[in-house]
């Protein structure tokens, strides 16, 4: 997609248009420098080699030039990642002097995103973080907000740390805070003056995954001209993600639907004497069109400036169930919210946390009670105890160390044979009369979905939605390792 210099080093009184909105239920926050491509496909899941590869134009002294994004996701990821990954970070962004951290129950992260709360959304919260944590971004003319300059740059988004029951491993401790760290460079990025772009993640929701692309690209470009026209092929593979292997005649189809989505939705409207969204399109030449977008009513509402959060609010502050849990009651939360820093707080919550559910070595006990060592620590301002550092030394160590024994399993042709034979067994569990209940149980509803959020792919959208779910939920397989270990004892 082709950008400007002033699309990132504007006035500060045109920076600050961007934070003017309609009043807004919840926030979303996206880096303007990734809005450039498309982050993935817009399928979703995994690639050969784990990377997808974009391009867009930039000005530079006069001249045209252009820039490469690789984006390296070995587990792929999803559409519903980058609405999670936009009202994380604007859950982040939104305290004064923001920590690098965002320490919160996944109850609390998916009310704030606006999703449902019930057991299976906080598994794929869990998958969606886990896909973000291992995925890097790679730009080879990054506008860098700070020099003011194109810079090579490549850095991963964020890093994740989650409780385990007992502290032992392996399974999530779904009623306990969960732990984003942000990546530094990313943040100091996100933090910049005229780096990021706020929306709103409510209506952001409500859009398919192509018409939230094209949402926010509107959103930062009409801030400067009220119609902005777009090469056709290039905003369709390289901005929205639209397989490039598909004709560009589809793709002008698929792109129109959107185009109607966004009348709907009053982001966009025709232009004087037009009548339908096929008429924004403009013929260059053979197999070149444009496509022109007209600011709509949605832009020109009365807005309000952004406000930031109090830290007294307390029904909005991610900090406040975790204190709940651990015993703080309502008045003493409001002190040390109001009087405490938020990276002290959440130290000394992950501390506690820790002495009351995982039985750490070294721990003598509450004298008093969880609240009242929490409340101690905080106000007195105590550094970490020994016993919290070789805790948690001791749980990375735990969850990075494999078995000697098993190392000679870790080649790859093993591995392949391990994945090639779970499949098989998949398949043939699909096979069987009641894996072929529970896929027309669970196609149904996620047809459903998909025909409202995707429909120009709702049956193949909801067929892998369905295998997803039925290969974690339905089906039964041996981890690796202990597949392995049953095949040396055969042998």
């Amino acid at each position: 997609m082709s950008s400007t210099p002033s699309s990132h080093a504007g006035t500060s009184a045109r920076t600050q248009n961007r934070y003017r909105l309609p009043g807004i239920e919840r926030e979303g926050i996206a880096q303007l420098s990734l809005l450039e491509t498309a982050l993935w496909p817009l399928q979703g899941g995994s690639l050969p080699g784990g990377a997808f590869e974009t391009t867009y134009s930039y000005s530079s002294n006069d001249t045209r030039n252009n820039a490469t994004v690789t984006v390296r996701a070995p587990l792929g990821l999803q559409s519903v990642d980058e609405l999670i990954l936009w009202g994380l970070l604007a859950a982040t962004l939104a305290w004064k002097d923001p920590d690098p951290v965002l320490h919160a129950t996944p109850y609390w992260m998916l009310k704030h995103l606006g999703l449902d709360t019930g057991g299976y959304q906080y598994t794929e919260l869990r998958h969606s973080l886990l896909r973000l944590a291992v995925a890097s971004y790679h730009n080879t003319a990054f506008y860098n907000p700070h020099t003011k300059e194109r810079e090579y740059a490549a850095f991963q988004f964020l890093s994740v740390l989650l409780p385990t029951v007992g502290g032992v491993g392996e399974r999530v401790d779904d009623h306990r805070a969960w732990r984003i760290e942000w990546n530094p460079a990313f943040f100091r990025f996100c933090q910049a003056t005229g780096s990021t772009l706020l929306f709103d993640l409510g209506l952001y929701r409500k859009l398919s995954p192509p018409a939230r692309r094209l949402f926010l690209k509107l959103k930062d470009r009409f801030w400067r001209d009220k119609r902005v026209f777009m090469n056709v092929n290039d905003l369709t593979t390289n901005g929205l993600g639209f397989a490039a292997s598909r004709p560009l005649k589809k793709r002008k189809y698929d792109l129109k639907k959107v185009l109607q989505e966004l009348v709907d939705a009053r982001i966009i409207q025709l232009g004087r004497g037009q009548t339908a969204p096929e008429e924004l399109f403009l013929k260059r030449a053979k197999g070149s069109y444009v496509v022109v977008f007209h600011e709509g009513e949605y832009f020109r509402q009365a807005g309000t400036e952004r406000v930031l959060r109090q830290k007294n609010a307390l029904e909005d502050d991610p900090l406040v169930e975790p204190l709940r849990q651990i015993g703080v009651d309502g008045p003493a939360i409001r002190r040390i919210l109001k009087k405490s820093s938020r990276g002290l707080l959440q130290r000394w919550i992950r501390i506690t946390e820790a002495a009351m559910h995982e039985k750490p070595k070294g721990f003598l006990g509450f004298r008093s009670s969880p609240a009242a060592f929490l409340i101690d620590g905080v106000e007195q301002k105590r550094t970490a105890p020994d016993w919290f550092h070789a805790h948690e030394k001791r749980i990375v160590e735990r969850a990075w160390k494999k078995p000697t024994s098993l190392q000679a399993d870790e080649d790859p042709e093993h591995r392949r044979r391990f994945e090639h034979e779970r499949e098989m067994t998949f398949q043939a569990f699909l096979g069987t009369a009641e894996g072929r209940r529970l896929y027309e149980q669970t196609f149904a509803p996620y047809q459903t979905l998909y025909q409202a959020t995707e429909p120009h792919r709702a049956r193949e959208a909801a067929h892998e939605a369905t295998l997803h779910r039925l290969r974690r939920t339905a089906f039964s397989f041996p981890e690796f390792d202990d597949w392995a270990s049953a095949r040396r004892q055969v042998v």
